[in-house]
């Protein structure tokens, strides 16, 4: 939950000086972190506790030691993960540069280099991939990490200011906003759920200053050193689970920033769940998951496409699109993200699904494994690279915990290909066409449900077993002596053809088509030949079928 506070004159100057303040300490302790590497061991921790206790207090000591472990540690994942890209990209130029110029390996399909220029370009970005990785292995040996406090981009904005659009004053203004912050960890049992920074019910904010501090502002603050802001708290969503929390004394975080010249407090805690009729039942999760049909979701790079499933999993209605725009800041992008998965869930909620079936995108936008070289495929790398789908799902996940929705990750692949194969041209209309995305998310949802990407379970004939089916059929006819007389003028045309075929198969119950179609393929011939053609030779419909009967032939919505 985040709200502004509107700061008088005297609150500014004491949040500043104490973010400034507590910024130098955890500057100093992640230095320390980070130079102990992987030799950090409890008794190194307890150390730069007490060291940090001296100067601030104990619960501001034990958020600053957390969050300089935290940060080592996603350095750590971070400085993996990049070592693992590097090492799929050298196995994929080692790979082609196996296999001869403009040839492709048989038996692992693997395609060489178009041109000899561009092979000889791999052969040296081979080399300059290999020391890099090389690099970053002895430093992951090692256990050394590189960190930033501020972020390496904004850094990096300083040594090309002209590029920014900022003035060096505004990078100073950002670069110090990035790193000053007030981090105050809850602790349950204590009044309003924190003692460093605790807000009451009625919005009042007080803070703890550390000693050095409220010696300063000793007129401003009591004889504890607690400091109260003119400024008062008001969140605009959540209110009532945030005040319950805070009225039984729960552990509440809060966190002060500075963005953009305005001061900002976010609260963080864990609700406790009161409603055990609503939890997911644990025995069976999927079938309470799964009973009132499911809502499939297909991420692309500027919309949403989003189709609700009944529990058969046939298509109902018509699909939805969520038209984001991920570009810009990273606020817009997040607000954006709030706003894809508010949609969704309001989607959810007015057509009754009860679980929601997101792929599980994770992209290797390296241009190795990534795109086609040249212009077109950096493109496409920074239209994928800027999808925030690890984001996305993080927010959905949550925000549909909180609705009482469930989220079913699948498999992503060939869900478009399949999507378009098998619903893009039976879902769509005279007035409306189905997107490749629109079918995609069906297919998404069947996965979801257990179900596959084809319409029909069973086996599929061949156009071969159904013309054998069919000489069989006229065979047994003629030794009976019941088959129809045909004149041969009809067999010369492709319609005749076609409709005694899709009379066969209709008689023998293989695959049955619409009656309408066979009527006009009969009438086509009788017109060409001159001759009219026996009732014989248009088989009469069975007892109970319908024209929407088969799955192929009918309308979005029909159970199976």
């Amino acid at each position: 939950m985040r709200t502004r506070l509107r700061l008088s004159g005297r609150d500014a100057l004491v949040l500043r000086e104490l973010a400034e303040y507590l910024s130098r300490l955890t500057a100093r302790d992640l230095a320390e972190r980070v130079a102990l590497g992987t030799r950090h061991c409890a008794a190194d921790f307890a150390r730069r506790k007490r060291a940090l206790t001296v100067l601030t207090s104990s619960r501001w000591a034990g958020t600053i030691t957390r969050r300089s472990n935290e940060q080592w540690q996603l350095a750590r994942r971070a400085q993996a993960a990049h070592l693992k890209n590097l090492v799929g990209e050298i196995e994929t130029i080692e790979r082609r540069l196996a296999v001869p110029v403009g040839e492709r390996d048989k038996t692992t399909r693997v395609k060489g280099f178009p041109t000899r220029h561009v092979r000889a370009a791999k052969q040296r970005r081979l080399q300059h991939l290999r020391a890099r990785a090389a690099r970053i292995a002895a430093d992951a040996a090692a256990g050394r990490v590189h960190v930033v406090r501020g972020g390496k981009d904004l850094l990096r904005h300083r040594l090309h200011l002209d590029r920014s659009g900022r003035s060096l004053e505004e990078w100073r203004d950002r670069w110090r906003e990035a790193r000053t912050r007030i981090e105050a960890d809850g602790e349950a049992g204590k009044t309003y759920g924190n003692q460093s920074l605790r807000v009451g019910p009625d919005g009042v904010v007080v803070v703890k200053l550390p000693a050095a501090l409220a010696e300063r502002h000793q007129a401003d603050c009591d004889r504890f050193g607690r400091y109260t802001l003119d400024a008062q708290c008001r969140f605009a969503y959540r209110t009532e689970e945030w005040r319950s929390q805070v009225e039984r004394d729960l552990a509440v975080g809060y966190t002060v920033r500075f963005e953009g010249g305005r001061c900002y407090l976010t609260a963080s805690f864990t609700p406790v769940e009161t409603d055990l009729a609503a939890r997911v039942d644990d025995e069976a999760p999927m079938t309470s998951a799964l009973a009132g049909g499911v809502l499939g979701i297909d991420q692309n790079v500027d919309h949403l496409a989003v189709w609700r499933l009944d529990r058969q999993g046939n298509p109902v209605g018509r699909p939805e699109r969520v038209d984001v725009d991920y570009g810009g800041p990273t606020s817009h992008r997040d607000a954006q993200v709030r706003h894809a998965c508010s949609v969704v869930i309001r989607a959810a909620r007015r057509t009754g699904a009860t679980s929601l079936v997101v792929e599980d995108l994770e992209f290797a936008t390296g241009r190795e494994r990534c795109g086609w070289p040249g212009r077109a495929g950096r493109r496409f790398r920074a239209s994928v690279a800027g999808m925030p789908c690890a984001r996305f799902m993080a927010r959905l996940v949550a925000m549909a915990h909180r609705a009482g929705l469930a989220v079913i990750v699948v498999d992503p692949a060939y869900s478009s290909r399949w999507g378009a194969q098998h619903w893009q041209r039976s879902t769509s209309t005279t007035r409306v066409k189905t997107s490749r995305h629109e079918a995609s998310a069906v297919v998404i949802g069947r996965r979801g449900q257990g179900l596959g990407a084809r319409r029909r379970a069973e086996k599929s004939v061949s156009r071969r077993q159904t013309e054998a089916a069919g000489r069989v059929r006229v065979e047994s006819r003629r030794q009976a002596g019941t088959e129809t007389h045909r004149p041969a003028a009809h067999h010369e045309g492709p319609d005749f053809l076609r409709a005694t075929r899709t009379a066969d198969r209709s008689e023998d119950g293989v695959r049955d088509a619409p009656r309408r179609r066979m009527l006009k393929a009969v009438q086509v011939a009788q017109d060409r030949s001159g001759q009219p053609v026996g009732d014989a030779s248009v088989p009469a419909p069975r007892d109970g079928w319908t024209p929407f009967q088969d799955s192929e032939h009918r309308p979005p919505g029909l159970s199976v």
